[in-house]
């Protein structure tokens, strides 16, 4: 396949990549804690972008596709040809719904979850009292204590202070568990608000009552994280990506037309 064309393709595949994401932001735009994601590539994957749109424009009008732009195509590696993806892990507003239940966490900690799988950390939490008092999401994932295990609480009588600490009919009980990593970027999502984080990963953890540990994040009870998508920025990422597919297969159908010409030029030769 012509240089040209491998770029114009993958440009294809890299722009639905980006309208993807956006449209993954804005779908979640109501999912308390959800994290939105980014999708970006090199300098040099959007000098091309740009070349390619003038090329789509050429190439319609019948002017042969500009040689140095072939030359580029081939010599650019295929990093700077594909999308990467990083998550956006700014604060979301919080959002009062009086309701015990939900809480939330401000400064950069997380609050630890146990899943069937292993733990997840998210920033906000809408749970419930299960029948063994335990405080659980509604996909029975389980509020994990300082120190281990699960926060549990006796009746409705309970109440939670900033540092953790849970006041289960006026005597402290337990404390929830907030940590706070050192390398957000090795967290892994894992549905939801929820991320996964690898066995090395390196965290703090605030011990209630002790002089160690002590961190920037506090548990506010009676509220939800909003979602931090910015859904006008995520409308502006999609039409600016389905301008560029546009242009991108303007060029493969204005390279085929030429090629099919020739081909028939030499047919009846």
């Amino acid at each position: 396949m012509d240089n040209l064309m491998l770029t114009a393709t993958q440009m294809i595949a890299r722009e639905s990549q980006r309208v993807e994401v956006s449209a993954n932001n804005i779908a979640n735009v109501a999912t308390p804690g959800f994290k939105r994601e980014l999708a970006f590539h090199s300098v040099l994957g959007a000098q091309a972008a740009q070349q390619l749109q003038q090329q789509a424009l050429d190439a319609a009008a019948g002017i042969a596709p500009d040689a140095e732009l072939r030359e580029g195509a081939a010599q650019a590696p295929a990093a700077s040809r594909a999308v990467r993806r990083a998550t956006d892990f700014a604060a979301g507003k919080l959002q009062h719904t009086g309701n015990p239940y939900d809480l939330s966490v401000t400064g950069p900690g997380f609050l630890q979850l146990a899943t069937e799988r292993g733990f997840v950390y998210a920033r906000t939490a809408a749970l419930h009292r299960d029948g063994e008092g335990r405080l659980v999401t509604a996909q029975g994932w389980r509020l994990q204590a300082a120190g281990g295990g699960d926060v549990t609480v006796s009746g409705e009588d309970w109440k939670l202070e900033r540092d953790g600490t849970v006041v289960d009919a006026g005597n402290p009980a337990s404390a929830v568990r907030l940590v706070e990593f050192d390398q957000l970027e090795r967290l892994a999502r894992a549905g939801g608000n929820a991320f996964a984080a690898p066995d090395d990963a390196r965290m703090s953890e605030r011990l209630p009552g002790t002089q160690g540990g002590a961190l920037a994040s506090a548990v506010q009870q009676g509220y939800l994280e909003a979602a931090n998508v910015s859904v006008g920025d995520d409308m502006v990422q999609i039409m600016e990506a389905m301008r560029r597919i546009e242009s991108a297969q303007k060029l493969v159908h204005a390279y085929d037309d030429m090629v099919g010409s020739a081909l028939q030029r030499l047919g009846g030769m």
